[in-house]
């Protein structure tokens, strides 16, 4: 399943700047059993987007784990257009 993370930077700049060192050590790559489809940061910094694939929603909690500590982190279950496509019927019905 596709979730969404959305993350944002307490405006603690002593935090993101440990947030920005942690990530240039770690590429930020997540936990072993999810797979990462996009990232995007936006430009000043303070918040950013994840789209990432798994079916274990407990690996879920471990990558939010590693990076709790220094922001915000919300997961969201997505669809993408022909899974939304598929439910439609059903949901009208």
């Amino acid at each position: 399943m596709k979730f969404m993370m959305s993350y944002s930077w307490t405006p603690d700049p002593q935090r993101r700047a440990e947030g920005l060192a942690r990530f240039a050590r770690s590429g930020g790559v997540p936990p072993h059993g999810i797979r990462l489809l996009g990232r995007w940061t936006a430009a000043d910094l303070g918040s950013g987007f994840a789209l990432v694939e798994t079916e274990d929603p407990g690996r879920l909690a471990e990558f939010a784990y590693q990076w709790s500590d220094l922001m915000a982190l919300d997961f969201a279950p997505v669809l993408d257009d022909a899974q939304l496509a598929a439910v439609l019927p059903r949901a009208a019905g």
